[in-house]
């Protein structure tokens, strides 16, 4: 099997990054190996992403990613609908650590970015060494061009309408412990040139303690071209609520690559978890898109219902797949969203 490592850019060679409502081919995800990750949480992670991989198989095929002295563990806990995948990982966060898929625009071949990546910024519990060679594992599995971007980011840091419009902060991508040495311009040029994009639309901060330091996933997902979902507290005593506030304003007032004004859809926050002096970014945006499904976060909160509702009404032709036994997923610093990884049909 040989995967080529292409030298012109996604973009100049026809490619770009569908949004997640289109079709799905497979949902990429990996086994929490890492249990210094998820402090005390490790035994309920695994069943979370357990039940989680097992939901989602029964709309669309799941490829669990599984170094191999674990896989007697995992066929215990997942059903026929999930593939096992024998890989070198350090743990569970394909949508950052997997590649960012791709499609061509005139035949639908299938390519991926493999972005640089540092463990979220050097964090200084975060294994990464297998993991920042995932992507380019993963394009060598599925045989497709590998395309190696000079960009450190993570999947849960961008956003795409599939139209050509990328969604992101820069409290993430122009970070000092990211892309230190890169100027605004430069880091929308290889956004654009890696995603066959036009536009990029800045959002100033994501979610308060966000341990990516604040990826887009957290708080603001497309939901259809030329609208956008948002997290948002009525509590000015939140720290997050000018954070939102600001977020929201912005977008209100931009277009996308379109020329579309955005429409927002405001999605309540959940009540603040902490877990000694670190708040949990709970976050219902945090979702995953599946074919003819989605699967939403609940904690056990007053707002779960009303939740509910606004994703009733944004995607009436799915079916909405309430998932309270994922709440613990968010203790390791990310969500449903974070451990998926969606791979577009050709």
């Amino acid at each position: 099997m040989f995967t080529q490592m292409k030298t012109n850019t996604p973009k100049a060679d026809g490619y770009y990054m569908p949004a997640e409502w289109q079709k799905h081919e497979a949902c990429w995800m990996a086994w929490p190996y890492d249990n210094t990750a998820w402090r005390g949480h490790h035994r309920e992670a695994k069943r979370s992403i357990a039940t989680l991989a097992n939901s989602i198989s029964e709309f669309e095929p799941v490829k669990m990613l599984v170094p191999r002295d674990a896989l007697d563990e995992v066929e215990r806990y997942v059903g026929k609908g999930v593939e096992i995948v024998p890989c070198a990982i350090d743990d569970a966060w394909t949508r950052d650590t997997c590649p960012s898929f791709l499609l061509h625009k005139e035949d639908a071949r299938l390519a991926g970015v493999n972005w640089r990546f540092n463990g979220w910024g050097e964090m200084e519990y975060a294994n990464w060494g297998k993991d920042k060679e995932l992507a380019r594992r993963v394009c060598q599995v599925l045989d497709i061009p590998c395309y190696n971007a000079s960009l450190m980011n993570e999947g849960g840091a961008i956003h795409v309408d599939g139209e050509g419009t990328v969604l992101c902060t820069r409290a993430t991508l122009l970070n000092d412990n990211r892309n230190p040495e890169l100027s605004e311009e430069k880091v929308e040029q290889i956004l654009c040139d890696y995603l066959g994009a036009e536009k990029v639309i800045w959002l100033d901060r994501g979610y308060e303690q966000d341990e990516t330091g604040g990826h887009i996933d957290v708080v603001a997902a497309f939901v259809a071209p030329g609208k956008i979902m948002h997290l948002s507290t009525d509590n000015k005593n939140d720290p997050n609520y000018s954070r939102f506030e600001q977020n929201i304003a912005r977008l209100e007032n931009c277009t996308d690559a379109k020329g579309r004004r955005i429409e927002v859809v405001r999605m309540p926050q959940p009540g603040i978890w902490l877990e000694g002096q670190r708040r949990i970014s709970c976050s219902y945006v945090n979702y995953y898109l599946a074919n003819g499904a989605v699967f939403v976060p609940m904690f056990d909160d007053p707002v779960d219902e009303e939740a509910m509702a606004i994703f009733k009404e944004i995607y009436p032709d799915r079916v909405i797949v309430d998932m309270p036994e994922c709440a613990a997923i968010f203790y390791g610093g990310g969500g449903i969203h974070c451990i998926t990884q969606q791979q577009p049909a050709i």
